[in-house]
């Protein structure tokens, strides 16, 4: 192996070796871990102080994990919301149509006034 090729290849190493820390620390920051990493950091670095202040270690640590915990639950609920939506919605349409079916009327359509359904009737 020439110079020239050892020192391409040195390159190319240390150019991957960046690219892989910039996209280990994108990941935890993107998952709400990074925090959680430098409060342990911060432990391992002081130890003496964790031992001597756990209440303020530990409560610290838990607010971080509550954090991230709610980062990752936060699409599931807006998902869980929007589907309990969509459902209200569904319901409320279907009783305009047997009301207006009872009533002898018909529903052209549908608009929408801050997501509720409210029906147009063509008399």
């Amino acid at each position: 192996m020439t110079i020239l090729q050892q020192v391409l290849l040195a390159f190319a190493a240390f150019v991957l070796f960046i690219f892989a820390i910039r996209l280990v620390f994108a990941l935890l920051l993107h998952l709400q871990l990074l925090p959680i990493l430098v409060w342990l950091g911060v432990g391992r670095i002081y130890p003496q102080w964790a031992a001597e202040h756990p209440f303020v270690f530990y409560g610290v640590l838990a607010f971080f994990g509550l954090l991230a915990l709610s980062c990752w639950l936060r699409p599931v609920v807006e998902w869980v919301q929007e589907r309990q939506m969509l459902r209200l919605a569904e319901r409320q349409i279907k009783n305009d149509l047997h009301r207006a079916n009872a009533e002898g009327r018909t529903i052209t359509g549908f608009q929408l006034c801050n997501g509720v359904p409210i029906p147009e009737y063509g008399d």
